[in-house]
């Protein structure tokens, strides 16, 4: 016996059987602990979905095995149906019964539905109570979603799936829900795997992150150590928003667009070939004799985000909103005093 509440065994598959063809997921190991959180972060098209469809129900993996609360649900030999792994469901459209109200809505799926103590404890957690009786066309954005997840845990649900699950609320909406919903499968002691594309919605509410791209895990982290130390360059500038530079050995330092990196106690054998540097912290000014020229601005709250070209790169670089420059003028970078970044492969981070 174990104590994970899902764990996801060297899963690989395709939807086609061509033996040259890519993998859609490509060596899945995850594992989720009993009211654990976990976000499943990446672009579109990295597999985020295809690996939902497997953990439901919806598709035999190609190799590799997926088991919940000790049991194998999925594997090349055998699959138990969607109905039967006990699995809630939370899509981003919600997939609500148009012609059933709340309450009809959230007891469908119960086999005794004269229980209503969890139904009730569920409607009064997620604010719904008073509106039992109203269809989901009379509902919020919110409304909905919360009535999507409350049909989810009402059978006694202990893992659910969520797909994107606030991508269709305002602002306001979104931010209030993802903040609620961890305390809500605290209450009912369920776990849960959450598809995102949004680095910031992952990092906020989740209790680690596993980072997705071209079908392979990247890293399984808690955000900190996301933040802190990004294993690769694609986590790199995925969750941090990181610029990523070429890099050139000259002798015992190496060279970038933004200057050369040296004495800072780098290994000897070391084989560098890309540095990623936060859009924080370089440096620009207005130069004439600069190497770099301003493509394009934004305004980002208290901060001005300059597009730049330098040496075929195009960077980020964030300044202070005094700090104007037109777009078209030449300019010069550097990198700022008390900032670090991160040499690749190897993950090596560097501070000045």
């Amino acid at each position: 016996m174990n104590n994970d509440a899902l764990i996801i065994d060297d899963l690989y598959h395709k939807y086609d059987k061509k033996k040259y063809s890519n993998w859609i997921l490509n060596a899945i190991n995850l594992k989720i602990e009993p009211g654990e959180l976990l976000g499943l972060l990446g672009p579109s098209g990295c597999g985020k979905t295809t690996l939902l469809r497997l953990i439901a129900g919806f598709e035999y993996p190609s190799k590799g095995s997926i088991c919940l609360n000790d049991k194998e649900i999925s594997s090349r030999q055998r699959i138990i149906s969607p109905e039967k792994r006990n699995i809630g469901m939370v899509f981003q459209d919600y997939a609500l019964f148009p012609h059933l109200n709340v309450i009809e809505n959230v007891t469908f799926g119960l086999k005794n539905k004269k229980d209503r103590s969890r139904v009730d404890y569920l409607l009064d957690v997620l604010g719904l109570s008073s509106f039992v009786s109203r269809y989901p066309h009379e509902l919020s954005g919110g409304q909905k979603q919360r009535l999507a997840i409350a049909r989810a845990l009402a059978p006694g649900t202990n893992f659910i799936l969520l797909d994107e699950p606030f991508c269709s609320l305002d602002i306001h909406v979104k931010l209030k829900l993802r903040s609620e919903l961890p305390n809500i499968l605290n209450s009912f002691n369920a776990s849960g795997l959450m598809v995102t594309h949004d680095p910031e919605e992952a990092m906020a509410i989740c209790d680690k992150v596993a980072v997705m791209n071209e079908g392979e895990i990247h890293q399984i982290d808690k955000p900190i150590n996301l933040i802190e130390n990004p294993k690769t360059l694609f986590v790199s500038s995925f969750i941090l928003g990181n610029n990523i530079l070429d890099i050139e050995k000259n002798g015992v330092s190496f060279c970038s667009c933004l200057g050369k990196i040296d004495n800072y106690d780098l290994p000897k054998d070391a084989v560098f070939k890309f540095m990623s540097i936060s859009p924080k912290f370089i440096s620009i000014e207005r130069s004439k004799y600069g190497n770099a020229t301003i493509i394009s601005k934004e305004f980002l709250g208290e901060y001005l985000i300059y597009k730049v070209s330098i040496n075929k790169h195009t960077l980020r670089v964030r300044t202070n909103i005094n700090n104007l420059i037109n777009i078209g003028e030449k300019c010069s970078l550097s990198i700022n005093k008390d900032s670090y970044f991160f040499l690749y492969p190897g993950a090596y981070k560097i501070f000045i």
